[in-house]
Order: structure tokens, then C-alpha cells, then sequence
């Protein structure tokens, strides 16, 4: 089960034939959306290129990026490829005050399916594995793809979105779970949860089953948060079950364009389906694999919503080099921060631009604000709005709460509001209005 591959002839082809598929794939992806996308008709008619002018898959450091907001003004359905008639499925991509919207045909939905099933697979999960959903689906709709991923893969799946961080812990006992799919800030949190289930078991006098902790978990994909080496570490340990990262684009919904096999040195990346650059953040030039630079990606098979050249504000390094687990995809570094201000809180991302927006829409009189973002271990736990509030004296209790409902829907995720005198905001960091403070996490909260 070590070395097992969902699909060997496409995770293992060679590098010359892949080279070759990809520029098959991208031929046609370029003619889709030239023919059916106005956007990108018009930007091609711009620099005078035409989709046969396109050689190699090289030749794509020549055409222009695609941005967020270019998602945005494109609402609802401005970037589609195909009629509305043959898209099965909607999702909000992200949080904003105008949502991106994503369409799938049913080859989409498949192929992401398929691109789950290698992920799940490279890290060791099978058709023998009950396994636990843990991901909120509101927050991050991608988990629906798990969901896909885990029947298609033939084991038993146990969607456990919207239960307890208690009532988590007694489905992986009773049901006996071997996998656990979440983000690594929420399994973090069931390490407490399961010390606390300890305490109360033994104070009771009960058996804890057959193991320590009662579980049975082995394998642990998590996401939409880098799974940095230190969470990786107190995971492993606190939930006895090895740690893999699998990494999506938000913009893109689903998950595992990129996953970790079992050797866990970079995420293998699902490179007949997407093309991906690592570029210069400020110049937009395209950096060598090894050096650190923005993740671009070019879908190459998508129907409904293929992108172009997408920049996804995440920076990473790419790894060509041959893996031990016999796949010959790039590789992916986890992603060690972002070229944007967004910030991730339990998994969701948070622009400090975008509070500022609802901010200037329902308090315009606060001159100012801050986000404080309580971390543990590096990954955002809590966030706090502290407002500046106006010469003349607080804002009302009424603003507040209208304020705090609309952070809510448009973020969704609930802030903690304060506020102080302008000249008691506490100070900004490198990332625009934000500080950040690590939480100690007293030893005695875990269980190792």
C-alpha cells in the first residue's frame, strides 16, 4: 500500500510525454476560451496572438495574467466557457463583497473526483479506510470533493462537517476512522477536545478502547492551510496518524491540484490537468524551479471555468526533481506565505482590504482599524476588529452589531469587535492593518 497509485499512466508518464500532453491540452484550452470567453478574445486580440501562435507550453510567460478581481468583475458568469445549460453545478469560490462564482460541467466534477482519488491514494488511503469530513462546507465548499473522492475511491465515507470537536472524537471511536480530512487549525483543536474526553473517561472509571486515545486514526489530509512542520509534528503525535497536505486554489473551489504522497517531501502536482509557473511576485517574470516564487496556474482541461495564466497570490517553490514513490510530477513546497495581505483564520481566507470596504459602507466615521489575528503554532485561531472610534465618542451599540452581522455574511467567519482612541490602535505589521499574536498554548493542554 506504500508506493500505491491511483492512476499510473498519468502519474507516471514521463516528462517528455507529458510535456506533450500538456501542450495538446492547452492548444485546445486556449482555443475554448478565445472562442467562448469575451475576456479573453479581447486580451489575446490585444497582444496580437492567436491560440496555433502558442508552441509550447513555454510560450504562456507571453500572454497576460489573470486576477481576482478580474474573477470578480466577471460575476456571475462573464468567464464560463460553455452555455449555462451544460453546467451541473454552482459554487462561491470566496469571500467578497461581489462573489466569485465557479461552474462545472460533469467531465469537471469527474476530473476533480479523479485528482481526489490520487491524492487520498498517494497518502496511503484505500478502499478499506472509513473516512471522517471534517471541513466545514460553508466555509470551504471544496470539501464536497471529499466527500466525491472517498466514495469513488470505494471506502466508507463519514461526513462530520457541522458535529462538535466532542461528538468528532466519539464518531472516530464508535465508527472506528482511519482517516481524518480537515483543516490542521481544527485538528488541533480535537487534541484538546480528545485530552478533555480523557478526563472526563477516566474520571468515570471507563476503558478507553484499544488503543491510548481510543482511535484509530492512520492518515491525516489536511487543508486549505499550509501544513507547516511544526503543526505537522504536534498532529502526528496528538492524533497518532501521519500528516499529509493537500492544496487547492480557492478561486478553483476544489482541492488537490497538489497533494503529498507518502514520502512527504512536496505535494505532487496533477500536472496533466493544470500548468504551473512559479514567477517573480512584483515583475511577473518566471523564476527557475527550486527558487521561491507566485504560484500561476493554466487550467488544461477544465470545461466550464478554465483560467489563464491565474495568479493565485500563494508563494511556493517548485521541485522537479524524482520522487522515491515513483510519480514524476513536479512537486509542490507548502506554501510559505502570501503576496497579498490575505490572511488565513481557521482556514479562511481574510482580506484586511475587504473589512475595510464593509468598514467604510457601515461605520464611514471610524478613522481607522486594526485586525488582530490570535495565532497557535503560526496558524490564525481568532481575529479581533479594533476600531478607532470618532473625537466625539464611541459608535453606537446599534452600528456595532450591524457592523459585526455584515463582517459575518461577507467573511464568514465572526469577529470580535473593540474599540479605542485613534492613538491606541495597536501597531501595524508588514501585512496592511494587521498585527499578529501568538497564543501560548500551556503544555498541559496536550496530550503528549
Amino acid at each position: 500500500m506504500e508506493h500505491a497509485i491511483w492512476n499510473p499512466q498519468a502519474e507516471c508518464m514521463d516528462r517528455e510525454s507529458l510535456g506533450q500532453v500538456q501542450l495538446e491540452r492547452l492548444q485546445m484550452t486556449l482555443n475554448l476560451v478565445v472562442r467562448n470567453v469575451d475576456f479573453y478574445a479581447k486580451k489575446f486580440r490585444e497582444i496580437g496572438l492567436l491560440p496555433e501562435d502558442v508552441r509550447d507550453v513555454s510560450d504562456l510567460a507571453g500572454l497576460p495574467f489573470t486576477t481576482r478581481d478580474d474573477l470578480i468583475r466577471a460575476y456571475p458568469y462573464g468567464l464560463f466557457a460553455v452555455p449555462l445549460r451544460n453546467v451541473v453545478q454552482l459554487r462561491l469560490a470566496a469571500s467578497s463583497v461581489e462573489p466569485i462564482v465557479v461552474g462545472y460541467t460533469r467531465q469537471d466534477l469527474r476530473m476533480w473526483t479523479e485528482l481526489m482519488c490520487r491524492a487520498m491514494t498517494a497518502a496511503g488511503a484505500g478502499r478499506t479506510d472509513i473516512i471522517q469530513v471534517a471541513f466545514h462546507y460553508s466555509q470551504f465548499p471544496g470539501a464536497f470533493t471529499f466527500n466525491q473522492g472517498a466514495e469513488s475511491l470505494g471506502a466508507v465515507l463519514t461526513p462530520a462537517a457541522t458535529v462538535s470537536g466532542a461528538l468528532q472524537i466519539k464518531m472516530m471511536r464508535d465508527f472506528r476512522s482511519t482517516v481524518l480530512a480537515g483543516t490542521p487549525a481544527f485538528a488541533l483543536s480535537l487534541i484538546k477536545t480528545l485530552q478533555d474526553v480523557e478526563s472526563r473517561t477516566s474520571a468515570e472509571g471507563s476503558g478507553q478502547g484499544e488503543s491510548g486515545s481510543g482511535l484509530h486514526l492512520r492518515v491525516g489530509l489536511f487543508g486549505p492551510e499550509a501544513l507547516q512542520p511544526q503543526v505537522r509534528g504536534l498532529l502526528e503525535r496528538g492524533l497518532g496518524l501521519r500528516a499529509y497536505s493537500v492544496y487547492g486554489v480557492a478561486e478553483m473551489i476544489e482541492p488537490a491540484l497538489a497533494a503529498e504522497c507518502v514520502q512527504q517531501s512536496g505535494m505532487h502536482l496533477a500536472e496533466d490537468h493544470f500548468y504551473v509557473e512559479i514567477v517573480d511576485p512584483k515583475t511577473g517574470q518566471p523564476r527557475a524551479p527550486g527558487e521561491e516564487g507566485e504560484v500561476v496556474v493554466t487550467s488544461l482541461t477544465t470545461q466550464g471555468y478554465p483560467l489563464i495564466r491565474f495568479r493565485t497570490g500563494d508563494i511556493s517553490r517548485l521541485h522537479l526533481a524524482a520522487c522515491p514513490c515513483g510519480r514524476t510530477s513536479a512537486r509542490l513546497s507548502p506554501v510559505f506565505r502570501r503576496s497579498d495581505d490575505a490572511v488565513s483564520v481557521r482556514g479562511i481566507r481574510v482580506h484586511p482590504g475587504l473589512v475595510e470596504q464593509v468598514i467604510r459602507d457601515v461605520a464611514p466615521e471610524s478613522p481607522d482599524f486594526r485586525l488582530v489575528i490570535q495565532t497557535v503554532h503560526g496558524l490564525g485561531d481568532q481575529v479581533e476588529l479594533v476600531l478607532a472610534h470618532p473625537e466625539d465618542g464611541p459608535l453606537p451599540g446599534a452600528t456595532l452589531e450591524t457592523l459585526r452581522a455584515q463582517l459575518r455574511r461577507v467573511l464568514g467567519l465572526g469577529l470580535r469587535l473593540r474599540q479605542v482612541p485613534a492613538n491606541r490602535l495597536p501597531l501595524a505589521g508588514l501585512t496592511y492593518k494587521t498585527t499578529f499574536q501568538e497564543r501560548e498554548t500551556p503544555a498541559s493542554e496536550l496530550p503528549f
